[in-house]
């Protein structure tokens, strides 16, 4: 096994296992957490809500870099190696501006400014966005992963034509 194959297996692994992590957090804090907090005194559930945040927000900053760092390394490997559709890189841009998205209300919702504290207030909003946008991620994730890959011929230097050697 090479180097450039570890790596990018690394990187792959990174990517899946920080987006299982974020996506499946956002589902358990739109379902579980979140009408759990419901039933509780506000005072209290103010108090357990913002310590839920603190912890969930490192995860979530975490999530977040390893998903751009990976994915950044995986799309930089697959224009570098190989030849795709031309579907396949504005297919990329969507997934990409969809992330974008993602990160920006997930950031909100663990954030400490006014308008983070504003988008909560309609947190089962923001949550249900999240999931319907990381599912489409996937699923367009999927697409991109099946396309039909061509690998790019390495490029070879032309070896010098001599002339006819003089005496």
């Amino acid at each position: 096994m090479d180097i450039a194959f570890l790596l990018g297996l690394l990187f792959r692994w990174l990517h899946i296992l920080a987006a299982i992590v974020a996506v499946g957090g956002t589902v358990f804090a739109r379902f579980v957490v979140l009408p759990t907090l419901n039933e509780w005194p506000a005072e209290e559930r103010a108090r357990l809500h913002a310590a839920l945040r603190a912890r969930w927000s490192k995860i979530i900053q975490a999530a977040i870099a390893f998903l751009l760092v990976s994915g950044l390394y995986n799309i930089a490997v697959t224009s570098i190696k190989y030849t795709v559709p031309a579907w396949y890189n504005p297919l990329f841009g969507v997934k990409f501006l969809l992330a974008m998205i993602i990160f920006a209300v997930a950031s909100l919702l663990i954030g400490k400014t006014p308008l983070a504290d504003q988008v909560r207030r309609n947190a089962p909003f923001w949550l249900n966005l999240n999931i319907a946008l990381a599912v489409l991620v996937v699923c367009i994730s999927g697409i991109l992963r099946t396309a039909d890959k061509v690998p790019k011929q390495p490029v070879q230097a032309e070896m010098p034509v001599s002339g006819p050697a003089t005496p």
